[in-house]
């Protein structure tokens, strides 16, 4: 088998198992039943066939069966899981419950994902029972009681990802422990997390968190959709990166333990790392990979990337049909065959230092695999990714790579002590968070495929150019001019051109948009008002910013509230407005008389 077969043949596994695993109902057959079986059984009979044979049976038969079998596993697991969901719900259930999630503050009390009677539940905990709830973490038991009904208006992929059988609205709820050792020793890692973290304030906290283990829920949606806005969402979300700083940071020890050692250590390191950061799909995506690659590093081979991620797609689809349906696995998949396929490509075509070439050819790599799936999923996607990433992933990686260590000895110490251990994490916090402000705040509005085809690739010409003219004197020019100066002329073209067309609208006196939120954008004097009707809470803020983005305002001159509050601050500050109560504002402003 050559090399091309070699590398192709995983990759269409793994595209034919995201076929399967999508297009797979919930209904199984006695022939499902037969095709499963016949092909499970092929595998081994050609294994023995080969070995009786002395080796001469060609090597590519074997994978034949191979694949066939985990078609057909993926079919019928798929099958088999949706059966599942599809089963009559009871109208009530009291039972002890596992916590399939941490539970997560909401204005009527908390929610939180149960496994009760072998089957999954999204709990929703009223007032009475969220100090139960609230001190509890993922694996901890307690004895529920509760009215289950159906998870009307979820959306299916999210509710299939998750094995979601139904909505369990909790009556009653009391902690029985009986917490198992894993999940022990995980919540004592958040904890200490989160202790050391004390000396931070309330949202840098939160960033804090979601850069280390990816737990994001104290971040109010203003500051998520501030990240999303600047195209830094990944940060907040645990992902393979997490992954590769686990093992940067155990790679001293690593390095000095023989190789059997090694690949113990490393396994037991990236499946702590798993049930600390609840499993997630992305991270799931990058464990199997990694052990996928300590383990072709102990036979003493190397394993190109493609390879090992359909591997990994394969062996998790296997394992799970339904991730097929999760957004974030989709992401973390497409991102990573960006960054597999495209960032050496990338980098061997631009000239420059390493310090920019090797980080901007993997932050376009990563956003070329994202970007469809984002649009797809999402719509438009913030064009301000690329520059984004580029100036917060190293105070990024500086946070996770001091999570990881200093963060969690921090939170034995006093306050005083871990205040200044953690000072290196929260200057990059702070850089981070600052990154996302001022990206958000640009009056740049997010494009679709062809707008983001356009400015990759000036993006892609642009550094192609400074890079290189930094490394010649005065009066000379570098090698590959002649070849590159006239693309590279038309794609600073094309960037000028997409900065002009994506320039903010301009404020025409008396034109009124309807906002969400319930919210208006009022055009006087020159400038833009926003005049928010209602009570301003961390929805109405985040729909409010989020309609503005979508309309290429990041910032605005006035915002009028007619419930002035916190939330009403926050948001002002957010969009560098002049916040003004209705109020006092008998004669309106300018042009503008509340409605």
């Amino acid at each position: 088998m050559n090399d091309l077969t070699a590398h192709l043949w995983p990759v269409l596994l793994a595209i034919a198992c995201f076929v399967v695993a999508l297009t797979a109902d919930g209904s199984i057959r006695w022939a499902d039943w037969m095709l499963f079986g016949a092909a499970c059984l092929s595998v081994p009979v050609v294994l023995f066939a080969n070995r009786r044979a002395g080796g001469r049976v060609r090597p590519r038969w074997v994978f034949v069966p191979l694949g066939i079998a985990v078609l057909t596993s993926v079919g019928f697991r798929s099958a088999q899981d949706l059966a599942g969901l599809e089963r009559p719900l009871p109208q009530r259930i009291d039972t002890v419950a596992e916590l399939g999630s941490d539970p997560q503050r909401r204005d009527h009390g908390a929610t939180a994902e149960l496994v009760a009677g072998g089957r999954r539940w999204f709990a929703d905990f009223d007032r009475s029972n969220e100090s139960v709830v609230a001190a509890l973490r993922t694996g901890d038991r307690l004895r529920v009681e509760g009215r289950v009904g159906s998870l009307d208006g979820a959306p299916p992929g999210w509710v299939r990802s998750r094995h979601l059988a139904g909505r369990l609205r909790v009556e009653s709820a009391e902690a029985v422990g009986d917490t198992r050792p894993w999940f022990r020793i995980a919540n004592g890692f958040h904890s200490l997390l989160v202790d050391g973290a004390a000396s931070m304030s309330e949202q840098h906290r939160a960033l804090y968190t979601g850069l280390v283990v990816g737990d994001d829920r104290g971040q109010d949606d203003l500051t998520q959709f501030r990240f999303r806005a600047a195209g830094l969402t990944h940060l907040l979300a645990v992902s393979g990166q997490n992954m590769v700083f686990v093992l940067v940071v155990l790679s001293p020890l690593l390095s000095r333990i023989g190789f059997r050692w090694r690949w113990l250590l490393g396994v037991a390191a990236i499946g702590g790392f798993v049930v600390i950061t609840r499993a997630e799909p992305s991270v799931l995506r990058a464990a199997v990979m990694a052990v996928l690659a300590l383990t072709t590093l102990s036979l003493g081979r190397v394993a190109a990337g493609p390879r090992l991620l359909a591997i990994a797609v394969s062996v998790l689809l296997v394992a799970d049909p339904l991730l097929a349906h999760s957004v974030g696995f989709r992401l973390s998949v497409a991102a990573t065959a960006g960054l597999v396929v495209l960032a050496r490509p990338l980098g061997r075509a631009m000239s420059g230092p390493p310090w920019l070439t090797a980080p901007l050819s993997v932050t376009l790599a990563a956003q070329m695999g994202a970007v469809p799936v984002m649009v797809a999923t999402f719509g438009p996607v913030s064009v301000l990714s690329v520059p984004a990433n580029l100036a917060a992933e190293p105070a990024a990686a500086l946070v996770m790579t001091s999570g990881l260590t200093v963060g969690i000895g921090a939170g034995l110490l006093r306050e005083e002590l871990a205040e200044v251990l953690q000072i290196p994490a929260r200057v990059g916090v702070w850089w981070v968070d600052l990154v996302a402000e001022v990206a958000a705040g640009l009056s740049v509005p997010p494009v679709g495929l062809v707008g983001w085809a356009a400015l990759l690739c000036a993006c892609a010409g642009a550094s192609v150019l400074a890079a290189g003219t930094g490394e010649w004197g005065e009066g000379r020019s570098p090698p590959w001019s002649g070849s590159v100066r006239r693309p590279g002329s038309a794609l600073c073209l094309v960037a000028l051109l997409g900065v002009l067309v994506l320039r903010p609208p301009s404020a025409i006196d008396g034109e009124r948009r309807d906002l969400e939120g319930p919210a208006q954008l009022h055009a006087c004097g020159g400038v833009w008002v926003v005049f928010v009707g209602t009570a301003v809470d961390r929805r109405v803020s985040a729909l409010v910013a989020e309609s503005l983005w979508a309309q290429g305002l990041g910032r605005v001159a006035v915002l009028v509230a007619a419930a002035p509050g916190r939330e009403a601050e926050a948001l002002a500050a957010g969009l560098a407005a002049r916040l003004l109560p209705v109020d006092d504002l008998p004669g309106g402003v300018g042009c503008f008389r509340p409605p």
